[in-house]
């Protein structure tokens, strides 16, 4: 476009020249060897610039004679050129489509005709993984490390072999190198920090989390929340060795993420230790009152090592009011109950848990309270029962993995802060185990019913058999109906109840099953072809016939 602005101001240059000497006519002689020319002023004019440009073209096109070898050369190179940058681009599109063959074919064309060119290494290592020979594209991306151009491709493309291998070794040294190339590689900078994460360097790995926020891989929110952790982490390595430091390190976590279970959970041990008891119960308040855990609970009740069992159920008590009604509030009251043995107290909080949150958790602090209260071993089977079918409850889970303590890193993707306090994936939608909890929370005297005044009732369809060693009178075989007799069998369990205690001393004699069967009506009765229990199997006489089955001889 500038050019064509440089041709038209010349062009209308000339024509102003040429109209103004018009304008102003004259003569021009020219007295040459004796001789003289004359002409007019506008033809010497013209003649002089034909002469200027005859000039210039005999040059330009004396120039290109000379200079025609050089121009051919540069004309077939480029065509060559060209021609190796498609072949180039179509191996390049055929490797990515996994076209192996075309893709090697193209690579061999490419390689003739542009020798020079670093992406060619490039084509040859993807063609080469992708017909399995793996070592020829290392060997291919350790050529590529000589070139600076290519230096970064290479350390990646070593990276992800070594990675695949499992040579962890390698794979961390061609990232830390990419690292010092070019610090805002989003591949190298994560792969460290992971591989420092995976290590226990927790002081290199803040280092480096710091350089990829400052190198914009993390958000600011995203840096913040990981530097939590990596300082909760810290401070668990260094809690029993330095536990002002500890604390120091946690009070910086909880200040970076104040809803970190972890940090304030080993923030409250480390100042237990340092006395400070006040900032120790603090701490675990602040998380509390956002998030509800049961390691929050175990560290505030236990804050001070001397606290009587009175003492800790008051501080239970005290913290559940930070959270009124929440599931973890009254389990952690609970269990302070059942270690003070207030068993009331255990059973009222556990009635709303077990109303709306009933999980595998409840299910054994509900055993603890019924064997501890009672030694109720029948209804404490019952709860360990339900709790197999209970709903595990929330846990420690990441990536599908369920921990049983807090981990800094997910062991499956290595994201860090990625484990959270939730119900694992196959627990959610579970149904919940229908139960009356009004019944099952109740206490065992409440079980006990008094017997009623003597009453005349009529036998129906099930038969009460005594299971003390003396005969029973409750049957009566002469009349149409028998007399409870109060005195009897106000503490003799039933056949169900004895069942659930112990075994069957002793069965109803077969007069007693007949004077029944007389009794009762003929629609009501409940035979027994065989005049005995139906659990008892009885004693089975030999028959002929089995004798001689069983003869050898």
């Amino acid at each position: 476009m500038i050019r064509i602005f440089i041709f038209l101001g010349l062009v209308l240059g000339l024509g102003f020249m040429f109209s103004w000497v018009a304008d102003r006519p004259g003569n021009v002689v020219l007295d040459w060897q004796g001789t003289q020319y004359e002409t007019s002023l506008m033809v010497a004019l013209s003649i002089l610039v034909a002469a200027i440009a005859a000039i210039l073209i005999v040059l330009w096109i004396i120039r290109n004679i000379i200079t025609s070898p050089a121009i051919m050369s540069r004309f077939f190179k480029n065509r060559r050129r060209e021609r190796g940058y498609q072949a180039l681009s179509g191996g390049l599109i055929a490797a990515s489509a996994g076209n192996a063959a075309r893709a090697r074919r193209l690579a061999k064309e490419s390689e003739k005709l542009l020798s020079d060119e670093p992406l060619v290494g490039l084509l040859e290592a993807q063609t080469s993984l992708l017909e399995g020979k793996r070592e020829n594209a290392r060997k291919q991306y350790a050529e590529m490390l000589n070139n600076e151009s290519t230096k970064l491709l290479a350390l990646r493309g070593l990276y992800i072999e070594a990675e695949r291998e499992g040579v962890e070794e390698a794979a961390r040294q061609y990232a830390s190198e990419a690292t010092k190339l070019e610090a805002a590689l989003p591949w190298a900078g994560n792969a460290v920090l992971g591989f420092q994460t995976a290590d226990g360097e927790w002081e290199q790995a803040l280092r480096t989390l710091e350089t990829n926020r400052a190198a914009g891989l993390v958000d600011k929110a995203t840096a913040s929340k990981q530097r939590a952790v990596l300082l909760t982490a810290q401070a668990f390595s260094e809690e029993q060795a330095d536990p002002a430091r500890t604390a120091k390190l946690a009070q910086q976590a909880h200040g970076l993420d104040d809803n970190l279970v972890p940090a304030a959970v080993i923030g409250s041990r480390a100042y237990t230790r340092l006395g400070d008891i006040r900032k120790a119960s603090k701490i675990i308040e602040a998380v509390w009152k956002k998030q509800p855990h049961p390691e929050l609970a175990e560290a505030y009740i236990h804050v001070r090592s001397g606290d009587s069992v009175t003492d800790r159920l008051k501080r239970a008590i005290h913290l559940g009011s930070l959270k009124s009604g929440h599931p973890e509030s009254n389990m952690a009251i609970a269990l302070a109950a059942i270690d003070a043995t207030d068993w009331a107290r255990a059973r009222e909080a556990m009635q709303s848990v077990l109303s709306t949150a009933l999980n595998e958790r409840a299910c054994l602090i509900m055993a603890d309270i019924e064997e501890g209260e009672h030694g109720d071993r029948g209804r404490m089977r019952g709860w360990l029962a339900r709790a197999v079918r209970a709903p595990r409850g929330p846990e420690w889970t990441a990536d599908g993995y369920v921990s049983e303590k807090w981990l800094p890193i997910s062991p499956i993707s290595g994201e860090i802060g990625a484990f959270q306090w939730k119900a694992p994936v196959e627990q959610l939608g579970a149904p919940a185990e229908a139960i009356d909890i009004d019944e099952l929370t109740k206490p065992l005297e409440a079980e006990v019913e008094v017997a009623p005044e003597p009453t005349n009732v009529i036998i129906t369809d099930t038969i009460t058999v005594a299971v003390d060693d003396e005969p029973s009178d409750t049957v009566k075989a002469e009349g149409k109906k028998v007399e409870d007799d109060t005195s009897a069998t106000q503490n003799k369990p039933t056949i169900e109840e004895a069942e659930l205690i112990e075994p069957i001393s002793d069965v109803a004699s077969e007069a007693e099953i007949k004077s029944v069967e007389e009794v009762l009506p003929v629609e009501n009765q409940t035979t027994f072809p065989l005049k005995r229990r139906p659990d008892d199997p009885g004693v089975r006489k030999e028959s002929d016939e089995d004798k001689a089955a069983f003869k050898f001889f």
